[in-house]
């Protein structure tokens, strides 16, 4: 008989080992003085009311989340006046399953979870982080806990609940190192969900209710993000430094530009299959930019052909939306950024490709006119929209009531759209195109007297070479 209970003990211990994701070990007093809620789906487990012990099981990682958890949000439909919700078990439970339905439908996956989540909720302490996610490896495989202070903003609780399911799509039978989730996606998907699902994701007091003042536009939450500002370039999204997740008024446009490049992505060829295939790919590659490459491999070849895919669509998104918020530091970054051309190259054959800078003038005068193409049309894209933002703000101003910097740069818009594009037409005619041998007088002129006048603008725009 003794026999007989001691075996029933030591297989209560390893159920109960099983059942808590990251198997805190301690004394009776350190366990939960509540009964745990299991979630709808079973992915989900909360525990609330525990005592603020670290220990943890084998190996345990600190998910790289940044500063940006301690980012003071501007609510968007707050559950309170302050915005902040209070948590308990049941308000929890509803909210990681609402979450977690939105997060699915955005990435078109089915739910095939294999690894738990744990919900801890720890009583308001100053010394506590407000959340944050714990990811622990287990023989087979990752398992997370998700920690919460008893009151935080209800973005908040989207935000990390949206990087703790990510985290576990992108590491399902995952045996070996951690496959983090890069910012812009988090961020981007939790934007998006805002925008489209907004308070009903987490229930106030437990009752049900619709918001009658959400727009299912993905577009309408970017833009209040932005709130008029020009999208960050790829590189500022792909490695946002400690100044821009710690500022609030830059955070905010770091989420909006996050939301629109993913929003995008959702909009090329295989929607919203691909981004789910993406995060799914995290598994089986280097890092998420050669994730990123092979789900799209026939969109781009490298992240310099999603850098100028990006530069188009950002700048088309900021004409778009910006006619009342422009300022002269934007459009100047945008003509520089249409005045040069960036391109791999190997300096010898067996080296390394590395980026070059090219300014158009050189582009025009130097390369095959086959290889001008794709530049041409991509520059007097962006030239275009400018052009129409520049219509658009010049009306709403009164013409002559602009600033003086402001009709410089529109002017400076007009002045490279004057040369582009004639060029372009000229040398696009049948008759036009370089042959073999010498090329015609013609087009010599037509390719000197554009190079120059670009030249004189650059100069302008870029400073001497």
């Amino acid at each position: 008989m003794r026999r007989f209970f001691g075996v029933i003990s030591a297989a209560w211990v390893v159920l109960a080992w099983c059942w808590s994701a990251d198997a805190q070990i301690g004394p009776p007093s350190r366990r939960p003085s509540s009964v745990p809620t299991r979630s709808r789906s079973g992915q989900f487990l909360v525990l609330s009311d525990l005592s603020p012990s670290e220990d943890r099981a084998p190996r345990p990682i600190l998910v790289p989340i940044g500063s940006q958890r301690s980012v003071s949000l501007t609510p968007l439909r707050p559950l309170d006046s302050q915005g902040i919700a209070t948590l308990s078990p049941p308000v929890i439970s509803v909210a990681c399953e609402r979450i977690k339905t939105e997060v699915l439908r955005i990435l078109k996956i089915d739910d095939g979870f294999s690894g738990s989540i744990v919900v801890r909720v720890y009583p308001a302490d100053r010394q506590r982080s407000p959340a944050k996610i714990v990811a622990t490896q287990f023989a087979d495989g990752w398992r997370y806990t998700v920690e919460f202070q008893e009151r935080v903003h209800w973005t908040l609780l989207v935000r990390t609940t949206v990087e703790a399911l990510l985290l576990e799509i992108a590491n399902r039978g995952n045996g070996g190192q951690l496959n983090p989730i890069p910012l812009w996606l988090s961020e981007g998907v939790t934007t998006l969900l805002i925008g489209e699902s907004s308070r009903e994701l987490v229930p106030q007091l437990n009752r049900e209710f619709k918001d009658a003042n959400r727009s299912m536009d993905p577009l309408v939450a970017i833009a209040a993000k932005t709130a008029g500002r020009s999208p960050l370039g790829f590189d500022a999204l792909a490695f946002p430094g400690d100044a821009m997740v710690s500022d609030t008024n830059q955070f905010q446009l770091f989420q909006g530009s996050a939301a629109l490049f993913v929003h995008h992505l959702r909009l090329k060829d295989g929607g919203p299959v691909c981004l789910g295939a993406l995060v799914l790919a995290f598994n089986r590659s280097l890092n998420w930019q050669t994730a990123l490459l092979k789900t799209y491999q026939a969109e781009f070849q490298s992240l310099l052909d999603i850098e100028k895919w990006w530069a188009v669509t950002s700048v088309a998104f900021y004409a778009q939306n910006a006619s009342r918020f422009i300022t002269p530091d934007t459009l100047d970054r945008h003509l520089r950024t249409i005045l040069q051309e960036t391109v791999e190259v190997a300096r010898s054959t067996n080296s390394p490709l590395g980026r070059r800078v090219f300014r158009l003038s050189e582009t025009i005068e130097q390369w095959p006119f086959a290889a001008q193409v794709p530049v041409l049309e991509r520059k007097l894209t962006q030239l275009r929209y400018l052009s129409g933002l520049g219509s658009r703000y010049l009306s709403r101003q009164g013409g002559g009531d602009a600033s003086p910097e402001m009709r410089l740069r529109f002017e400076q818009v007009r002045r490279l759209e004057e040369i582009l594009d004639p060029y372009q037409r000229e040398r696009s005619s049948p008759g036009n195109w370089s042959r073999r041998g010498d090329v015609d007088p013609r087009i010599r002129v037509l390719v000197q007297g554009a190079a120059d006048r670009l030249r004189s603008l650059e100069t302008e725009i870029l400073g001497a070479r």
